[in-house]
């Protein structure tokens, strides 16, 4: 018995494996994007140990270093008090991010994300 044996260029293979590479990041890129963030605006209240937002429905505390915040020149920061909450601050309306966690019952939204590209000015006492 005759066994016919079928090769693979190794153009073809390539040309296979850089497809398979597109789809892979493609699906990684889908999956890895989506965030449960929530991006809402709220009035933000600031003092030397503590910061705060209020929107209709909840009262924010915002930590006084440990939270990203984007400054007014579109700087990503990944640590220290935003520039925009600093305790000399009035208050102002300001965008940020926030998740919900549910843990045995209990529900609580940490401030993930703080936007300090606007308003800034019109806070400053």
């Amino acid at each position: 018995m005759a066994s016919t044996r079928t090769t693979v260029s190794p153009r073809l293979r390539g040309l296979l494996l850089v497809v398979a590479l597109v789809v892979a990041g493609f699906a990684g890129y889908l999956f890895g994007s989506r965030s449960s963030a929530t991006v809402l605006t709220g009035r933000a209240d600031s003092a030397e140990g503590a910061i705060s937002i209020t929107t209709a429905d909840w009262t924010y505390g915002v930590p006084l270093d440990g939270v990203m915040w984007t400054d007014r020149l579109n700087t990503l920061h990944e640590s220290g008090r935003p520039e925009c909450l600093a305790p000399d601050v009035a208050s102002f309306q300001v965008r940020f991010a926030a998740v919900e966690v549910t843990v045995d019952d209990s529900t609580w939204r940490p401030v993930v994300w703080i936007d300090c590209r606007s308003g800034l000015e019109q806070a400053r006492r």
